[in-house]
C-alpha cells in the first residue's frame, strides 16, 4: 500500500473543513481535484472513509479509525519536516570530535563550547585519546574531526590543518634545587624522577629519543599519567619530580612551576586538526573548523 501524502492532506482538510468545497478553497485546489484525491485514498485503503451529503462530508465508522492514524502520521511528518529544516539551518546535527587534551581552556574545548551555544540543537560526541588512536579513528570513519599534537617525524593518516605551535618544556616546582644552578644540563636531571605519559605516548617516545641522542641516562619514571591534568600538575608543584608539559598548559601554572632552560630537550610539536581524506564535510564540521581558526588567531 502506497498512500500519497497529498491525498492524506486533502482527506484531513475535508474532515477539518466539513466539506469538499471548503477544503478545496483552503488548499487552493479545484473541487474535482479534492474529490479525486479522496477517491484515490479510499481505493488504496479499500474502504469508504467519507459519506457525501447535502450538508457536507461525514466520516464513516472506518473513516473515524483511519482519521486517528492519519493524524498521527501528519504529526510525525511535521516533526520530520521541522528536523530537516533545522538541519538545513545548521542548528542540529551530529559532530564526532576527538581531542587529546581534557583541559577546559584548550582551543578545541573553547571552539566546541562556542559551537554548542550557536547551534543549540546539535549533538556532540567527544572522545579523549592519544593522537595515534584518534588518527586511526578518523581513518576508520569513527570520528569526523580530531584536534591533536604532532611531533617531528610523526606520520598521521588524516588530512591536516595546522593550528599553531605548542612546544613542550621540561618543568619543575618553584624553588626546585635545579633552579639554583647557573646552568642546567641533561646530566643534572639524572637524580630526579619524572611524571610522564605511558610508553606508547608519542611525546614520551620523542623525549626518550632526545635523551638517547645526547647519550644521557634515560629518565626514571615515577608516575605515569595519560594526560597533563590538574592532578598531575598539582603533584609536580608539591614535589621534586620533573615533567614535560605543553606551553599552553605551562602558562596557567607559571609561578607554581617553572621551565628549565635546556634547549636540547625542548620538544617541538604542532597542533593540527585532522579529517578523513576525501570526506564530505558537514556544516557543523565547517563551523567547528572556522571557530578553531578564529581562536588560533586570537
Amino acid at each position: 500500500m502506497e498512500l500519497s501524502p497529498s491525498d492524506l492532506g486533502a482527506f484531513l482538510e475535508v474532515v477539518r473543513s466539513g466539506g469538499v468545497s471548503r477544503a478545496a478553497q483552503h488548499l487552493g485546489l479545484t473541487q474535482p481535484s479534492v474529490s479525486k484525491a479522496i477517491r484515490r485514498l479510499e481505493d488504496e485503503v479499500g474502504v469508504q472513509l467519507l459519506e457525501r451529503g447535502a450538508r457536507g462530508a461525514r466520516l464513516t465508522a472506518e473513516g473515524v479509525l483511519f482519521l486517528e492514524a492519519a493524524q498521527r502520521f501528519e504529526a510525525q511528518r511535521f516533526e520530520l519536516v521541522r528536523a530537516a529544516q533545522e538541519l538545513r539551518a545548521r542548528h542540529a546535527g551530529l559532530l564526532r570530535l576527538g581531542i587529546t587534551s581534557p583541559a577546559g581552556d584548550s582551543i578545541a574545548a573553547r571552539a566546541a563550547a562556542e559551537l554548542s551555544r550557536r547551534r543549540p540543537g546539535m549533538r556532540l560526541q567527544l572522545r579523549i585519546g592519544k593522537s595515534d588512536a584518534l588518527d586511526a579513528a578518523i581513518e576508520d570513519g569513527e570520528l569526523d574531526l580530531a584536534v591533536v599534537p604532532t611531533y617531528e617525524g610523526q606520520q598521521l593518516q588524516g588530512e591536516r590543518i595546522d593550528l599553531g605551535e605548542d612546544p613542550m618544556r621540561v618543568v619543575v616546582r618553584q624553588g626546585h634545587p635545579l633552579l639554583g644552578l647557573p646552568r642546567v644540563g641533561i646530566d643534572d636531571l639524572t637524580p630526579y624522577a619524572w611524571i610522564m605519559a605511558p610508553p606508547r605516548s608519542s611525546a614520551r617516545r620523542h623525549l626518550f629519543a632526545l635523551f638517547e641522542r645526547s647519550g644521557a641516562p634515560l629518565p626514571r619514571v615515577a608516575i605515569e599519567t595519560e594526560y597533563t591534568s590538574e592532578a598531575a600538575m598539582g603533584i609536580l608543584a608539591a614535589t621534586d619530580l620533573l615533567s614535560v608539559v605543553p606551553a599552553s598548559v605551562l602558562r596557567g601554572w607559571l609561578g607554581r612551576v617553572m621551565p628549565l632552560d635546556i634547549p636540547a630537550l625542548d620538544v617541538q610539536r604542532t597542533l593540527v586538526m585532522l579529517s578523513r581524506p576525501g570526506a564530505r564535510w558537514s556544516p557543523l564540521m565547517n563551523d567547528f573548523r572556522d571557530l578553531l581558526l578564529s581562536h588560533r588567531a586570537r
